[in-house]
């Protein structure tokens, strides 16, 4: 990135100081010693009148998390729900916070959005390895926090209901389609979609399994 426009992002909207080069400078000097305990090699390099950064794909955790979810996905369509469980809680817990917060620019914004995708299916997946692997609290835990945060998930309904069917709480599965129909009915002013009916049938029909619904909505 050239200097001039490393200055303008780091006064974004105020007019850089005079000493802006210097203090850029030492801003720079200052992330070579910040990154210097992670890595074997100087990650910021100097060019005429620019500053690159070297990293190897392993240390971005972004990169990290979505080779962790690939292969989880692929784990669990293989039937090593052991194996995806680990992947996905190791890459849940390297989350901290919001991406790009307090960077206000459409790119940050898309990003951002692409990234809490990423999360939510990864913490729908981690549920069902734990369904798989018989953890069906923690698969509970996770889908319901899902909800909390967005109630329109009509797949996370449909996940739980049939979770909750299948551990023999079909009252309780019925409660939980009832109450998501009218939560979606109430704000978006629609019936429940494919999915969801789906699932909602399956547990009218006694099915016992989730193997009614699709695992990767």
């Amino acid at each position: 990135m050239s200097v001039d426009r490393l200055i303008d992002v780091t006064w974004e909207g105020r007019p850089p100081p005079a000493s802006a080069w210097g203090n850029l400078k030492s801003y720079i000097c200052g992330l070579r010693t910040a990154l210097s305990p992670v890595a074997d090699r100087a990650q910021i390099e100097s060019r005429q009148g620019a500053y690159r950064i070297v990293v190897d794909r392993n240390e971005v955790d972004v990169d990290v998390v979505e080779d962790n979810a690939a292969q989880a996905r692929s784990a669990l369509r293989r039937g090593e729900a052991e194996r995806a469980s680990e992947l996905l809680a190791r890459a849940v817990n390297l989350w901290r916070g919001m991406p790009f917060e307090g960077i206000a620019s459409s790119t940050a914004l898309s990003e951002t959005t692409r990234l809490e995708r990423l999360r939510t299916r990864m913490r729908e997946d981690l549920a069902e390895s734990w369904r798989v692997l018989g953890r069906y609290p923690d698969a509970m835990v996770q889908l319901h926090g899902l909800l909390d945060e967005d109630p329109l998930r009509e797949h996370v309904w449909a996940r739980l209901i049939l979770l909750l069917n299948e551990t023999g709480r079909r009252g309780e599965a019925l409660d939980a389609y009832r109450r998501a129909r009218r939560i979606i009915v109430s704000e978006l002013g629609v019936e429940p979609g494919a999915v969801l009916s789906s699932a909602h049938r399956a547990v009218l029909r006694g099915e016992p399994t989730i193997s009614g619904v699709p695992q990767f909505c």
